[in-house]
């Protein structure tokens, strides 16, 4: 029943192997245009849901394969047990047939002995009857008196009852080993019968093995496809955060450019005003005093103007600045304010977590925000130098990424986060958003003694406790 379940499984799965076949021949033509960047992050997001359907079933199909091998093995064993069986009973084979060729000796022995002493009773016989009653009759009349006569009639019974008994003995015997002979054959002939049932059982045994194993190559050869139709998906989505990264990029140049275009010209103007002001006001001032003067004067008035400008031009980018930072801590306090009332949070992939235990802890309450923040993404994936909250990030670029959200610039890495803001006395002390630094690894405490972090590439985004290995530092950025 199991192999035929594997079968009709491996059967239902052909059209999918079919589709990944020609999925990986037609995916080298595909090509991007120019497209917007809102469209190629849904293109993004599709190619991901694909990639984890099929990382689910590469996930399924390695389980079922494993329970074929399970069964390989389990029938392997029995094989051998009945091996060992056939191997037992070929040792009893020998053994009955050893003892009939003994019983056989004995029958032969029993059979010979028992027509010796028929042989030798009928010469007695034959020798007391051959001449009629005449010879009994004077073996009688020799007798000397009436007690030696009835002695020798006593002895003639005896003697003829001996020969009996003795012929009636040996014929036991002769049965007897006859019979312990035939049960001997009938034992030997059960034995032959249950070796040939192993036998049997042997050969069906090695064709399920041999069926097993080719369901389980079956199975290899479509994780394979499966994991090619994988890393496709993979380099597609890589080319697709590739693109995601130019168009973000130009837009970003064409921002700053089009802000130094714009300070450019307010410079200019202010420039141009400031020098239009300061030669009017050197003609003013040269009516008035002498040329030198009033040169002078202008110079040092178009200076302050221009500095002035500068000035205000720099404040206005420290103001857009803040405003931004503002902003953007507003957003991510705004996208965790239910859950202060709830005690649960919604991560990005639909999952909810009861994160109570974050604001029932001592602390500020943009620590509590943050670590509450942080635990949206419970789920999401770990990428080696990435710093997307939602597509990938390894463990500092998670934590940079986190406290950016919110307006903090926190370093970069590991190893400068060990340093960054001030320490905490100890794991006591500790509120939800402190930084916890393990020995090349850093993540995000949310109370409770417990931690989210970027942890590995194999379980991505998680919460886990602080003590699962044993920290350097905690360091308070707030």
């Amino acid at each position: 029943m199991a192999k035929k379940r594997i079968l009709r499984k491996l059967i239902l799965r052909g059209c999918a192997a079919g589709s990944a076949a020609l999925f990986l021949m037609m995916g080298p033509m595909m090509v991007y245009a120019d497209p917007d960047i809102d469209d190629v992050r849904q293109e993004r997001d599709e190619t991901q849901e694909e990639l984890d359907e099929v990382n689910a079933t590469l996930e399924e199909l390695a389980a079922e394969q494993e329970d074929v091998e399970a069964q390989i093995e389990e029938v392997s064993d029995a094989l051998t047990q009945v091996m060992a069986e056939i191997e037992v009973l070929e040792g009893e084979i020998g053994d009955k047939e050893a003892e009939i060729a003994v019983s056989q000796a004995q029958l032969e022995e029993a059979e010979q002995r028992a027509l010796d002493q028929y042989e030798a009773m009928k010469i007695r016989i034959r020798y007391m009857y051959e001449e009629g009653e005449y010879n009994y009759a004077m073996i009688l009349m020799q007798a000397e008196s009436y007690a030696d006569m009835l002695t020798k009639a006593d002895y003639i019974e005896q003697l003829y009852e001996y020969d009996r008994n003795m012929l009636a003995r040996y014929q036991e015997t002769v049965q007897e080993v006859a019979d312990r002979k035939a049960a001997l054959e009938e034992e030997r002939e059960e034995l032959l019968g249950l070796e040939a049932d192993r036998e049997e059982e042997q050969a069906y045994m090695e064709d399920v093995i041999a069926e097993l194993k080719e369901v389980s190559d079956d199975y290899a050869s479509e994780i394979r496809v499966a994991q090619a139709q994988a890393a496709e998906y993979a380099r597609q989505i890589r080319e697709q955060n590739a693109e995601i990264k130019r168009l973000e990029e130009e837009a970003r140049r064409r921002a700053e450019e089009e802000a130094r275009r714009r300070a450019e010209e307010e410079r200019r103007r202010a420039e141009e005003e400031a020098r239009r002001k300061a030669e009017e006001e050197a003609r003013r001032l040269a009516e008035e005093a002498a040329r030198k003067q009033a040169e002078e004067e202008a110079r040092r008035m178009a200076e302050e103007a221009a500095q002035q400008a500068a000035e205000t031009a720099r404040r206005e980018a420290e103001e857009q600045e803040q405003r931004a930072s503002e902003e953007a801590r507003t957003t991510a306090e705004n996208s965790v304010a239910e859950s202060r009332e709830t005690g649960t949070i919604t991560t990005t992939s639909s999952a909810t977590y009861d994160i109570s235990s974050i604001y029932a802890a001592n602390g500020g309450d943009t620590g509590k925000a943050i670590a509450a923040f942080a635990c949206q993404f419970i789920g999401n994936p770990y990428v080696a130098g990435g710093t997307s909250l939602t597509n990938g990030a390894d463990c500092s670029g998670f934590v940079f990424s986190v406290y950016k959200e919110f307006g903090y610039k926190v370093p970069r890495t590991s190893y400068a986060l060990r340093s960054a803001g001030k320490e905490v006395s100890g794991i006591d002390a500790a509120q939800p958003g402190d930084v916890v630094c393990y020995p090349g690894h850093v993540a995000i405490y949310i109370g409770n003694g417990m931690i989210v972090h970027a942890s590995t590439e194999r379980s991505g985004i998680k919460i886990s406790r602080v003590n699962y290995r044993q920290y350097t530092t905690i360091r308070r950025i707030i």
